[in-house]
């Protein structure tokens, strides 16, 4: 179906306000997850003047290579300090940049209008506007350069120029292979032979072409290794990142987590996507719809890519949908396409989309209304003011929904990006004040009080919340390492019960076990 002047200028006025959602209240929830690890690791790097070789405490880290903690010290400098803004920035553009690919692949291979959908559908996935965009973990920017690395392969390939085609495909791919280790190998190798047996190219597997993509590709990883190597053995650091990839295959897994894997694998990727992926499950499921999609080469690379690396994600029990976002794009590719040539489907699913968009809408806005009466919320200042607002925003678009149905995609994407608002100035604000990540942030604060500018340390290879530690080193301006010996003047942070000679001055809980402070004598 045609697009619309008007469809087009209110996707345009989502996306700008989509942007500025992206951005509002970033730096308000406290680190937790990935993010502290990702931060103490940049920050060590950056103490001790050497940024080959990855620490975390002090000790060798061995389970990821450097490049995200290299985006996260360039965007410390940016702000003059690791606080949050600077830890999350990096996951933000990475995003923005990945809309921008997904816009110009598009618009470039299928049409604009294809191209800005797709772009956005990524974007607007419930996961990914609604959690991982605002966290400083690793996943969004793997997932912009891994993806890269199969749209510039399936770019090149389509204007046959080959050397192009594996150079910079291979290129991206190993800095995907330094920033999170060797699943950038199966992907790159899956995709390019998926693509090239389906395209009966296969013999540019031989060509000199693809030798100087596999020596682009060595010279990046290989130059990485030669200078970490000048510092660190190899052996223990290509065994760890060798174990990460293998410890999520069925080979570590029982029977019975595999075929639970099996079930709920492909069921958590249509929820995670939700509620984009309504397009693919409405729009997609005819036969006619498949014909075309054969007859357009992104779309048949988006599925023959998609379904060659998803296989080896739905067969390995440990996955976690966030290891797959960049199949994501592939995956919605066909549910937007399948959008945009509704016209010849019977009513019936537009109809559906139609009322499924019209009951979210009037839900989000009772659910606006409903937090006035969560106790959780009783401390948010303006509470009414931000609640009624949402809710009166959703039932507006639930009132332009009714009176013109047709543009329901349209009333749907600026009914995510009001709900991220809201989000924004009111869920994230209850994580600050009061949540997991708000405590631990909190108890850096008391242990700092006690120990002052006094050494301070974690005893041996012990496990407290990494963002206790994180806010220690920025408190203190230098980074907390491990320590085994009981070092006379300084403070540790040790197990409870492990020193009964000494006084706890501080409980520090911990999930795997709490730890005191004390004071050495």
């Amino acid at each position: 179906m045609a697009v619309s002047s008007l469809e087009r200028r209110l996707m345009g006025w989502a996306a700008g306000l989509m942007l500025l959602s992206l951005f509002v209240n970033l730096g308000v929830q406290p680190v937790y997850l990935e993010e502290p690890r990702r931060a103490l690791i940049a920050m060590e790097m950056q103490e001790n003047g050497n940024y080959i070789v990855p620490r975390q405490l002090g000790d060798f880290y061995y389970k990821k290579p450097p490049v995200f903690n290299w985006l996260i010290i360039g965007s410390a400098a940016l702000f003059g300090e690791y606080n949050r803004w600077a830890l999350r920035l990096p996951t933000v553009l990475s995003l923005i940049l990945t809309l921008l690919l997904l816009y110009q692949v598009g618009r470039r291979h299928l049409s604009a209008d294809f191209g800005r959908l797709w772009a956005l559908s990524y974007v607007f996935c419930g996961a990914i506007y609604f959690y991982f965009s605002m966290l400083g973990e690793i996943d969004i920017f793997y997932s912009l350069i891994t993806l890269g690395s199969m749209l510039v392969f399936f770019h090149y390939e389509q204007k046959e120029r080959w050397s192009l085609m594996f150079a910079v495909s291979y290129g991206l791919a190993a800095v995907g292979l330094l920033t999170k280790g060797l699943p950038s190998i199966p992907f790159l190798g899956l995709t390019v032979l998926s693509w090239l047996i389906y395209q009966k190219r296969w013999r540019l597997l031989f060509s000199w072409q693809h030798l100087l993509g596999i020596m682009v590709f060595v010279g990046i990883a290989g130059g990485y290794l030669a200078l970490y190597n000048q510092y660190n053995s190899l052996d223990n650091y290509l065994a760890d990142l060798f174990s990460e990839s293998v410890g999520r295959t069925a080979v570590q897994n029982s029977l019975g987590r595999t075929m639970e894997h099996l079930f709920t694998f492909p069921l958590d990727t249509l929820k995670d996507t939700l509620p984009m992926s309504l397009l693919l499950l409405l729009f997609s499921t005819h036969r006619g719809i498949w014909r075309q999609i054969r007859a357009q080469p992104l779309l048949a690379f988006s599925v023959v890519v998609f379904l060659a690396n998803f296989v080896v994600y739905w067969l390995a029990p440990g996955a976690k949908q966030r290891y797959i976002y960049m199949l994501y794009p592939l995956l919605l590719s066909v549910g937007v396409y399948a959008w945009q040539e509704r016209g010849a489907l019977a009513r019936w699913r537009e109809r559906t989309f139609q009322v499924i968009v019209g009951i979210l809408l009037v839900v989000l806005s009772l659910g606006a209304i409903a937090l006035n009466v969560v106790p959780a919320f009783d401390f948010l200042p303006g509470r009414v003011w931000i609640t009624g607002l949402g809710a009166l925003v959703f039932a507006g678009l639930a009132f332009l929904h009714f009176r013109k149905p047709a543009l329901a995609l349209n009333w749907l994407l600026f009914g995510l990006v009001a709900g991220r608002f809201l989000f924004a100035f009111a869920i994230l604000p209850q994580r600050a004040h009061d949540s997991a990540g708000q405590f631990n942030t909190d108890l850096a604060h008391e242990i700092q009080a006690i120990a002052g500018e006094a050494p301070l340390y974690m005893y041996q290879d012990g496990r407290i919340s990494y963002t206790v530690i994180y806010e220690l080193n920025r408190l203190r301006g230098k980074t907390v390492h491990f320590n085994k010996d009981l070092e006379p003047g300084s403070f540790m942070m040790v197990p409870e019960g492990e020193f009964p000679a000494y006084e706890p001055l501080l409980e520090i809980p911990f999930h795997d076990g709490d730890f005191v402070l004390i004071q050495v004598k």
